[in-house]
């Protein structure tokens, strides 16, 4: 995986996020967020992060793995390559919410040393109600 720039990889990137999630992002999403020069993305063909970076701080604003590519540490080698980033960028802190009923992502964001800071109530839609977001840091 490689740190991309630019709106380039818009197409691709939308369609990798639509292959990830239920409810992908749209291009047009994506163009905007690419467009930004705070927004850094890593990306190969089956999986994807996208962060944003301002003042020394990063957010996560979406990580995915095709779902015939997941429970093979791809998720987990993206977020070292962002750790590498962010060390050798002086980042001091990432931030990302997380689904409260996303117990597979829990478990991988405590296992690289997220901590919970706090919680967002009825965060995330599902189609019988919503569920909490858990607020989550990693400091460095």
């Amino acid at each position: 995986m490689s740190l991309c720039k630019g709106i380039f990889f818009v197409p691709a990137v939308a369609e990798l996020h639509d292959l990830c999630f239920d409810k992908g992002w749209s291009e047009d999403e994506f163009r905007k967020l690419l467009a930004l020069p705070t927004s850094r993305l890593w990306m190969d063909e089956n999986s994807m992060l996208l962060c944003s970076e301002v003042a020394g701080e990063m957010e996560i604003l979406t990580i995915g793995v095709i779902p015939e590519m997941r429970r093979q540490h791809l998720a987990q080698k993206l977020l070292e390559e962002l750790f590498e980033y962010a060390q050798k960028h002086n980042i001091k802190r990432i931030f990302l919410e997380v689904a409260e009923d996303n117990s597979p992502a829990q478990k991988l964001y405590f296992k690289v040393g997220f901590k919970q800071m706090g919680r967002r109530n009825k965060y995330y839609a599902r189609p019988n109600g919503y569920v909490d977001a858990l607020c989550l840091v990693k400091e460095f």
